[in-house]
């Protein structure tokens, strides 16, 4: 059935009377076509589960008169594609764009997803095209004005982004600070297709290469859909083993002895498996990670109040026993506080669950790309209110206490 599939739509894409400017936005105006009509996939047709329509990616498609050519750009409908358009600004004449190597650094992030395609191949084919630079601003919006910052935001977008790719890809910009802040970063919404990495008041400006990779893919992953605690909100948990635990952001993650940082830009991804239910209020200590997912080449790192301040234990092995009291001894039924977040009460004991992130990606943004989504409605949804789980992103007082805290691993 496969390779029928493939040969009707290169019939499709081989016949004369196909011009690329025929596959509109709506895929209302199509011509009649020589072919029988199961040749020429309709524009509903998604076969890679993308977001984007097969006929997009095999012919482009044109929206208000402008033709984005999204084979060209390297579409194909059966292999995952993510476009993103990156827009960039320049403070006292230092680039805040991604290196060379953070782009490909990223590329490499989604080939290596475990997501399967119908071309067999397994990973996600990202596409950040770095585009523009904007004028400086020394920050988007002002200090806790959310609307402020998307203005500034969109005013800059809006002078820079063609709107005709707005079905196709995602924006963003690198940018100085937002709301007069230190944070590294802030999606639009989850899920989304906006967002900004703010590292200009990082040392140094811009952030390291490691910051910038770690950053970008935690924002993105917002506007996949994924959230700081998996299908929740509660950070720093010890079984979510991915960047968009905020331990994680910006060392990446714990693996074969080495984080991320030490040159290992794989290990800067999204969980991949599931991991264990932990009750805070009844720990079982000898599992440590186990029964889950394999988590055999894992390290993880748990906080806990001490002196009325968040402490930090890295774990060396996952997937084994944990002294997670730290008292010496391998235990059941242990109560104790994995998850220290100073902007929570202090010592509140719950159950943390996890997420296999790259199962759970919205692709489509929940209808924001794609053609389904009305220009009106697509407006509409850029102006509901942001989530409260987005106004305190990662900043740099609070990267620079995550990075005292931690200490080496123990096995």
């Amino acid at each position: 059935m496969r390779l029928l599939h493939c040969l009707l739509l290169a019939v499709c894409l081989l016949s004369p009377s196909l011009h690329p400017q025929a596959a509109e936005a709506q895929g209302d105006d199509l011509p009649l076509f020589v072919v029988p009509a199961l040749a020429t996939p309709p524009i509903s047709r998604d076969s890679d589960g993308d977001g984007l329509p097969d006929l997009w990616e095999l012919r482009g498609y044109t929206e208000n008169g402008t033709f984005v050519n999204l084979p060209a750009l390297g579409a194909s409908p059966w292999h995952k594609d993510l476009f993103i358009w990156m827009d960039y600004m320049v403070k006292d004449g230092t680039s805040l764009a991604p290196s060379q190597t953070v782009i490909d650094n990223i590329k490499a992030v989604f080939a290596n997803a475990p997501v399967n395609n119908p071309d067999g191949r397994t990973g996600i084919t990202i596409h950040p095209v770095l585009k523009n630079q904007v004028s400086y601003q020394e920050s988007l919006g002002v200090k806790d004005d959310d609307a402020s910052v998307w203005q500034a935001f969109d005013a800059l977008k809006n002078a820079s982004f063609d709107a005709a790719y707005a079905r196709s890809f995602r924006y963003m910009i690198w940018a100085n600070a937002y709301a007069q802040d230190s944070s590294s970063g802030l999606a639009r919404n989850i899920p989304s297709t906006d967002f900004i990495v703010s590292l200009g008041t990082f040392t140094p400006a811009g952030g390291t290469d490691w910051v910038r990779l770690g950053t970008f893919i935690h924002e993105l992953g917002h506007c996949l859909s994924l959230r700081h605690g998996g299908a929740d909100d509660t950070n720093y948990k010890p079984n979510y083993l991915s960047v968009m635990n905020y331990t994680f952001q910006m060392t990446g993650l714990f693996r074969n002895g080495q984080y991320g940082e030490s040159g290992h830009p794989l290990y800067f991804d999204y969980q991949r498996m599931n991991t264990p239910v932990l009750n805070e209020n009844s720990l079982t200590e000898s599992l440590g990670l186990t029964g889950a997912g394999d988590v055999s080449t894992y390290g993880t790192t748990f906080w806990y109040y001490s002196g009325g301040t968040c402490q930090a234990q890295a774990v060396a092995n996952a997937n084994g026993a944990i002294d997670w009291n730290r008292n010496g001894a391998i235990e059941s039924g242990v109560s104790y506080g994995l998850h220290c977040d100073e902007d929570e009460p202090a010592d509140e004991k719950t159950t943390l669950t996890a997420q296999n992130n790259w199962a759970n990606i919205d692709y489509s943004a929940n209808g924001l790309l794609g053609p389904a989504l009305s220009t009106a409605r697509r407006l509409q949804r850029l102006q509901e209110p942001m989530p409260e789980e987005l106004r305190h992103e990662l900043n740099w007082e609070t990267y620079q206490k995550l990075r005292s805290a931690m200490i080496a691993p123990v096995p």
